[in-house]
């Protein structure tokens, strides 16, 4: 049985240093599959790689049935990603890097799958609890893997900006998947960098508790805005509700940026 989910929400600004908002989103309701990329590579690199990454994952994915499509399907839209920023690069950037992060969540058959490449999260709300279901392709990782740092002295460290894997930085991308069996009432986000660089896991929790994701996704924008929002900021809320599979998702895309107030401290 294929369940779709109820509410879907995105939102996007590029923050309140930034320029240009290198982030790019796509929700694609009709295949349950909802991706946030966040690019790097300055000047309009960045942005040319986040949109290149999402345009082919939607263009890959919609061209199946949701009966059709599979995990597989969705890793090999991101290699191809891959290496068609590979050939940008070569051809435009000479060969300067034009690299994405990108973390999607994708549903079907009561189940959920986590995929990613670099330090773009997905979290899971479930019973009250926030679970980081993904894990940060960082340096700093690295480093608490190795023992040499602890998990608070990352938090502050110069090196929590370096990130160990993208799509579009070497000649192929590995992209990690978790899965798992999906409950009514879940809510998932996924987020660019620019969120959890402003925000705790606890701030974001707190966020999450209205019951309309719509006002969760106003909080968690504007508490990363009030604090500074140095990096473009991105997420999209899914929750789940089990409803028929005939049922359309309801969604709401948000990026006009004029509807979001920007504070100050």
């Amino acid at each position: 049985m294929i369940s779709n989910l109820s509410t879907s929400y995105a939102i996007t600004h590029r923050g309140a240093v930034r320029q240009l908002n290198e982030d790019a989103h796509v929700e694609i309701n009709s295949h349950n599959l909802w991706v946030v990329a966040d690019g790097m590579g300055g000047h309009e690199a960045g942005e040319v790689a986040s949109q290149l990454v999402v345009d082919v994952i939607r263009t890959t994915v919609e061209k199946l049935r949701l009966e059709d499509l599979t995990v597989s399907h969705i890793v090999s839209a991101i290699e191809d990603a891959n290496k068609q920023l590979n050939q940008y690069s070569a051809q435009y950037l000479s060969n300067k890097t034009a690299g994405s992060t990108v973390t999607a969540l994708f549903v079907k058959n009561e189940r959920y799958y986590i995929l990613w490449a670099g330090d773009s999260r997905a979290y899971l709300l479930r019973n009250g609890k926030l679970t980081q279901v993904s894990r940060d392709h960082s340096q700093v990782n690295d480093l608490i893997d190795e023992g040499m740092i602890s998990v608070e002295e990352a938090k502050n460290h110069p090196l929590s900006n370096v990130i160990t894997r993208a799509v579009g930085v070497m000649d192929e991308v590995k992209v990690d998947v978790i899965e798992g069996e999906i409950n009514k009432g879940d809510i998932f986000l996924l987020c660019s960098d620019g969120l959890t660089g402003e925000l705790s896991d606890e701030d974001i929790c707190l966020s999450l508790e209205p019951s309309s994701i719509i006002d969760s996704g106003m909080a968690l924008m504007h508490s990363s805005l009030v604090r500074g929002a140095k990096d473009n900021v991105t997420c999209i809320l899914v929750k789940y509700d089990d409803v028929d599979a005939n049922q359309s998702i309801q969604s709401c895309n948000l990026q006009d940026e004029a509807t979001i107030p920007l504070f100050t401290k």
